[in-house]
């Protein structure tokens, strides 16, 4: 999607100064760091930055750092080099209040040296908040935050897991006999969305063989009846066969009332042993939400920050919020589940909206919703969970996509957008030049040329294939033009034997 966005007057001759806060350095906000950068913006808007992290995880790469595939540093963004390239402020600091009526942030930073002042305020004229979520039941089920590793904060999952491995090759492994008679490895993981499951596969590659494959023993509790219940049944069974071949069981109906040193307590009356839990019990609100809301800012009753289609407060226009820290209400539809892939797509929403937003105000006009660019998130996505071993499992259009080079096609796609806050990739910025170009608001995978559509015989037969000699560009072509043109769509669907169109 690209925009044509016109830039602020700057020939006034007495601007205004105007300073946008950008609360956490999350999928959204690194987009708009990258198109509010000094070259582009106008010179009298002010842009900090804040965050307690100065390398923020890319959720996409997280179950493969866990499986090995990526390093740590792979999956992190580095804010200090992107705002500094931009001409951001950036604030290492923990958000401790939003006073959103008198419009001032207040901070502790963390690089104050020892013995002085370390609360700051700053002031903001619009402020935009993508701090993500914190991970739900860690607090209310005793013994979780003790004896448990989270999902969230991220990047501590990716550190925890790099500790544990290293503790596991600390145990002797000078034979397979060896591996067989120590004491088993028994893993749990709690949670049985997408997040939890690929986690179990990648636990189950990273450590099998450090302890020994049949050493090793994996179970997901699910708190349902079905995993991933909202997918077509084609879709689960293809789950249900990738989880068996992995040796990982599934416990449905399951859930955790205490968690001990060693073992859960589950509501049932059962206890369950494990050497490692794994928190994967989905999303819970972020902390900062229940401050915003003794200040007035809507808030859901589960704590998210209440947000139109135009990713604005409904209470407080001038506040912004992307991500998961958000609940976006929109006026025909449900709202958006909680997934990275809506954070990265509302990016260019939000810059389009942030500038709009301040050009209106700028020129002392009351800004209207009505000029805004509003989000339309996809009914339907890809959806790709890493496998663990090269290989990934994805839906789309209500079937399953198998093999190596729907990892391929994953990793390329997850690659493609850290390349995009890389420093050796940002480019050299003329004021100038720039100046003249509107805002970068397209997405960032937007489909350049490709070549006219495949048969669609040949292209549902390229779909079902799992072999590893499958070209995933050539694939993917086929999953785009399926998306671009219904026809075609339900063309290769009738060639595809397990679609079934009521369970799409």
């Amino acid at each position: 999607m690209s925009s044509s966005n016109d830039h602020y007057n700057d020939n006034t001759v007495e601007q205004r100064r105007q300073h946008l806060v950008l609360i956490g350095g999350g999928h959204a906000h690194v987009q708009v760091i990258k198109a509010l950068n000094h070259a582009s913006r106008p010179k009298y808007l002010d842009v900090t930055l804040i965050d307690m992290t100065k390398t923020p995880t890319y959720s996409g790469m997280v179950p493969g750092a866990v499986a090995g595939i990526y390093q740590p540093n792979e999956t992190q963004i580095l804010l200090e080099p992107l705002a500094r390239w931009a001409g951001i402020r950036f604030v290492h600091g923990k958000v401790l209040d939003v006073e959103v009526n008198s419009k001032y942030v207040q901070l502790r930073d963390m690089e104050a040296e020892e013995g002085s002042a370390s609360l700051i305020q700053i002031p903001f004229d619009v402020v935009s908040i993508d701090i993500g979520s914190a991970s739900r039941g860690l607090d209310h089920i005793p013994g979780a935050r003790e004896y448990t590793i989270p999902t969230r904060p991220i990047s501590d999952l990716v550190k925890r897991i790099k500790q544990e491995t290293e503790a596991l090759q600390k145990r002797p492994t000078t034979s397979q006999q060896h591996q067989q008679q120590q004491s088993p490895v028994k893993v749990v993981v709690v949670g049985a969305g997408a997040a939890g499951i690929e986690l179990s596969m990648s636990i189950r590659r990273r450590w099998a063989p450090i302890v020994g494959h049949d050493n090793i023993h994996i179970t997901v509790l699910d708190a349902g009846e079905e995993l991933l219940p909202n997918e077509s049944i084609a879709n689960r069974q293809a789950l249900r066969q990738c989880l068996q071949e992995r040796n990982i069981a599934v416990k449905h109906e399951t859930k955790v009332q205490r968690v001990e040193g060693d073992c859960l307590l589950l509501e049932s009356g059962d206890t369950l042993p494990f050497t490692h839990c794994l928190w994967a019990a989905g999303a819970a609100s972020h902390s900062l939400a229940s401050t915003l809301q003794t200040h007035g800012l809507s808030i859901t009753e589960h704590g998210w920050i209440r947000v139109n289609q135009y990713l604005q407060s409904l209470s407080h226009p001038y506040v912004f919020a992307a991500g998961d820290c958000s609940s976006i209400e929109l006026p025909n539809g449900p709202n958006p589940p909680k997934a990275g892939v809506f954070a990265v797509r509302a990016g260019p929403i939000l810059i389009e909206n942030l500038t709009k937003y301040l050009k209106q105000a700028e020129h002392n006009q009351q800004p209207s919703s009505s000029s805004l660019t509003p989000y339309q998130p996809q009914s339907d996505f890809m959806k790709l969970l890493t496998c663990g071993d090269g290989k990934a499992l994805g839906f789309r259009f209500g079937i399953p996509i198998y093999g190596k080079w729907v990892f391929e096609l994953k990793d390329t796609i997850d690659r493609s957008f850290m390349d995009l806050f890389k420093k050796e990739n940002l480019p050299e910025l003329n004021p100038k030049v720039d100046k003249q170009k509107s805002y970068d608001t397209s997405q960032y995978d937007a489909r350049g040329d490709r070549p006219p559509p495949m048969d669609a015989k040949d292209g549902a037969a390229l779909l079902q294939r799992t072999d590893d000699d499958v070209d995933f560009q050539q694939a993917w072509n086929v999953i785009r033009d399926m998306a671009d043109d219904d026809t075609y769509r339900e063309a290769v669907l009738k060639h595809i034997a397990v679609y079934r169109p009521e369970m799409a």
